[in-house]
């Protein structure tokens, strides 16, 4: 497998929460196939080989791929990024805390726009969950994935991913 920095990894949806907000969010999202639900970006290699930064229950975390299994990873970049530019974004989000309330928004941003098809703001805040942490990641490299502003669901990252699928690794 040929990873670049910068590619996206989405993780096989595992897990009650992901169950049964993946559920919920089937009922409003049909296209989805809710195969993905944890996001994060390969930050860098080290002699043991690639990291990914990714937000967890613990916060914003730098852990190498090699412990996961069943994810798909995709090539969001054109170009090679710079090092430098990725590792200080990832210095500056280690260890910020997890944005347990993103599932609260989430749920009234998917009720809102089935119902009024709008979209509501996300609050900037502090906390990421690992959908914001890579929305936020994206638009600092200079390619946002989704607006900064708007509500992030795992619909939307996957509909931008379309297509730009370079590996999958199944367990």
């Amino acid at each position: 497998m040929e990873l670049q920095l910068g590619d996206i990894v989405v993780f096989k949806r595992k897990g009650p929460v992901s169950f049964i907000l993946g559920g919920i969010l089937k009922l409003f999202e049909r296209d989805w196939s809710g195969w993905g639900w944890h996001v994060a970006f390969v930050s860098g290699q080290d002699d043991n080989g690639w990291n990914i930064c990714e937000a967890l229950a613990g916060g914003v975390a730098e852990n190498p791929l090699s412990l996961y299994h069943d994810y798909k990873v995709y090539r969001w970049f054109d170009e090679a990024l710079d090092q430098l530019k990725v590792n200080k974004f990832v210095t500056s989000y280690l260890g910020k805390p997890y944005d347990i309330a993103i599932y609260f928004w989430t749920t009234l941003a998917v009720i809102i726009r089935h119902y009024w098809n709008k979209p509501i703001s996300k609050l900037l805040d502090e906390r990421y969950s690992c959908w914001e942490l890579t929305q936020e990641f994206t638009m600092d490299i200079g390619k946002p994935i989704l607006s900064r502003y708007d509500v992030v669901i795992i619909t939307d990252i996957m509909k931008s991913l379309e297509g730009k699928e370079i590996y999958y690794d199944a367990d």
